[in-house]
């Protein structure tokens, strides 16, 4: 296939490389040009800007930008809507907010442009293995046409149907769900240790019984080893955070544990945990117990 790729931060660089790996022909852009050197070197085109690399034709324009101004700055201000060829397909696998999704959809109907929405579950290295958990929404023609590049990126796919912004919400909703784990396996780590059970042994106990899923495991373990080298912040966290709070707002469900969510979010930031990982949110949990 003729892909077009714009957005190589961590997640991009992956799922780009997955590409080439699979033999695709690829033209990439990112708003830093350092980062499209290492894929210029190995065979991909690079456009000088997101226009020109509309101007291959790619059968499919993949975009993993960093947020809704991201978004916003590079597709919607320049109105890339309007100058995509009638045989491309605007495929959105970023976070973005409810919001923003309903409006990406709504400017492509209008225009008269394929769009599908498919927001990713993973961390860079499943990315560049072709491991991501995939959401999918859009019109079924444009999605058919997506589906290579859901089985080259993705161990699995799921499609919620053709409204578009139905893949956004699901994202938020599970990100949601990984911080209110994030934050419940800090306090009870920090329950059992204060009466001297070692936070490794509950999490043994509860992850060979009844709590036996990958997000307890792997969270749980991040918790304990806290590893060095981050590849999604609690910063970022905290940006999921708001998704759903901003997403409930929009649709007028009370989500009262979202609201502690970013309140922790923020104070473990102010305390200096903001570029950790993630689960250093239940580091900082633990130390405001009195725990080292």
């Amino acid at each position: 296939m003729n892909i077009g790729f714009i957005g190589l931060g961590q997640m991009g660089r992956g799922m780009a490389a997955r590409l080439l790996d699979c033999g695709h022909r690829l033209t990439v852009w990112n708003r830093t040009a350092a980062a499209a050197a290492p894929f210029a070197q190995r065979g991909a085109a690079v456009a000088a800007t997101p226009e020109a690399l509309l101007e291959t034709e790619a059968e499919v324009v993949v975009t993993m930008l960093a947020d809704d101004a991201a978004v916003d700055a590079v597709w919607l201000t320049p109105g890339l809507i309007g100058r995509m060829p009638a045989n491309t397909v605007h495929l959105n696998m970023a976070s973005v907010s409810l919001l923003m999704g309903r409006q990406l959809a709504e400017r492509h109907r209008a225009a008269g442009t394929a769009y599908v929405s498919a927001p990713v579950f993973g961390r860079p290295e499943p990315a560049a293995s072709g491991q991501l958990d995939i959401v999918v929404a859009g019109d079924e023609s444009a999605v058919s046409r997506c589906v290579p590049l859901f089985e080259m990126l993705g161990r699995r796919w799921f499609n919620v149907g053709t409204e578009a912004h139905c893949a956004n919400i699901v994202k938020i909703a599970r990100n949601f769900l990984l911080g209110s784990i994030i934050e419940s396996l800090g306090e009870a780590f920090a329950l059992v240790e204060k009466s001297g059970v070692d936070p490794a042994d509950f999490l043994e106990i509860i992850t060979g019984s009844s709590m036996n899923a990958p997000a307890y495991r792997n969270y749980g373990r991040m918790i304990l080893d806290k590893p060095e080298n981050p590849t999604f912040t609690l910063s970022l966290g905290l940006k999921d955070v708001e998704l759903a709070l901003q997403a409930a707002g929009d649709t007028g469900v009370p989500m009262p544990l979202a609201s502690l969510l970013r309140e922790q979010h923020r104070a473990a930031i102010a305390a200096g945990y903001g570029e950790r990982d993630w689960a250093s949110l239940g580091n900082y949990i633990a130390r405001q117990a009195g725990l080292k």
